[in-house]
């Protein structure tokens, strides 16, 4: 009887407290509501600095990329910072990006998305040739079927695709006095590639190496 009297209280007692089996004492841990203040905060040559308010109860953040707004956007960042630079990009290309909070209860819901478009070069300097020949510095020229052309200071050479020729659709550096093509590089971007360089006549394992600047 005198079990039941205090196996009664004890109940009684439950009700009146609110007593539940999952009451531990302690605050269970809640997603982390989706980070603020999302924005590119340096252009590069060719990167993008992006930044980020802090989101309460967040352990990390996983940032996305796309070139369209309305595109796949890939993981491109994780981890605990909220700054991150964005490197290898392509010149003068606008990128869009989005981010999530995470924790051990879940991840948050994206950010709206935010842009940011990478410097286009002013020029090139030009190192690495065998002979020196074309160790120059280019700057921008014009636009010759919707690819930037740069020519050499001194006058004398192009950075160019041409679109006729053993190397149409490649990008050369061309000697336009002598009128042959000196280098090219196997793969159309929108900006010259920075390395990979192969000579046509000569040393057909040359590489040499363009470092893009801007007008800053």
């Amino acid at each position: 009887m005198r079990i039941m009297i205090i196996i009664s209280v004890i109940f009684l007692m439950c009700l009146s407290s609110g007593c539940s089996d999952s009451d531990t004492g302690t605050t269970p841990v809640t997603i982390p509501a989706t980070p603020s203040g999302l924005a590119v905060i340096t252009v590069g040559l060719p990167s993008l600095t992006l930044s980020w308010d802090a989101s309460n109860n967040a352990t990390s953040y996983t940032l996305y990329r796309s070139e369209s707004v309305s595109g796949n956007f890939a993981q491109v960042y994780s981890g605990a910072s909220t700054g991150f630079v964005d490197t290898d990009l392509i010149y003068g290309t606008t990128y869009y990006y989005q981010i999530n909070a995470v924790n051990s209860a879940g991840e948050s819901a994206n950010s709206a998305a935010v842009s940011g478009t990478t410097d286009t070069p002013a020029g090139f300097t030009v190192t690495g040739s065998p002979s020196g020949y074309v160790d120059y510095t280019f700057f921008y020229l014009n636009e010759v079927s919707g690819k930037p052309h740069y020519q050499s200071d001194p006058v004398g050479l192009n950075i160019i695709v041409f679109s006729s020729g053993d190397q149409a659709g490649l990008w050369c550096i061309n000697d336009q006095i002598e009128g042959m093509n000196l280098y090219y590089h196997p793969t159309v971007s929108d900006y010259p590639p920075q390395t990979g360089w192969l000579t046509v006549v000569g040393d057909n394992g040359t590489s040499i190496l363009l470092t893009p600047f801007s007008d800053d």
